[in-house]
């Protein structure tokens, strides 16, 4: 069960992270309480698998990749293990992930390749294609850069 100091750290940790050598420190602060006890809470809510992971998401078009483009795979089950293990490790590849695929769209691994140019990303994805054998794909570039939000607090009720 969380308390009001929970809400104040998961609507923090939401939040621009600080790009401070001490950042924990520095959300602690904002919110009232000690470094100590913000990661003894985080720690508690991982624990508790109330909070799975925190990570960066980087902008990409401000980083300068401006192909970017989710890739989906039509991948033999039995083949799929081989192939994310060759996809995981690429640089420019930051998402792999199985999805169920429906009759109307056959596809089940997905992919999301980075580059600077579309024309570059493009190659990317054919040079894959051709390491792991797969004539079934489906390149689709965003039209738009969708400003992402940050997650809701859903308070609980007992």
């Amino acid at each position: 069960m969380t308390d009001t100091v929970d809400q104040q750290i998961i609507r923090r940790v939401q939040g621009e992270f600080p790009l401070m050598p001490d950042p924990y420190r520095i959300m602690a602060d904002e919110i009232g309480i000690s470094q100590e006890e913000l990661l003894a809470r985080l720690n508690r809510m991982k624990a508790a698998g109330m909070l799975r992971k925190m990570g960066a998401v980087l902008q990409h078009r401000m980083a300068g990749f401006h192909g970017n483009a989710l890739c989906c795979w039509r991948i033999p089950v039995e083949r799929v293990n081989d192939v994310a293990a060759i996809m995981a490790p690429c640089t420019f590849i930051s998402h792999v992930y199985l999805r169920q695929p429906h009759e109307k769209w056959p596809y089940n691994l997905y992919t999301v390749f980075h580059s600077h140019t579309r024309e570059e990303c493009l190659e990317r994805v054919e040079a894959m294609a051709q390491d792991i054998g797969v004539t079934e794909y489906r390149v689709l570039f965003s039209r738009k850069n969708w400003k992402r939000s940050q997650l809701l607090l859903l308070h609980e009720t007992t």
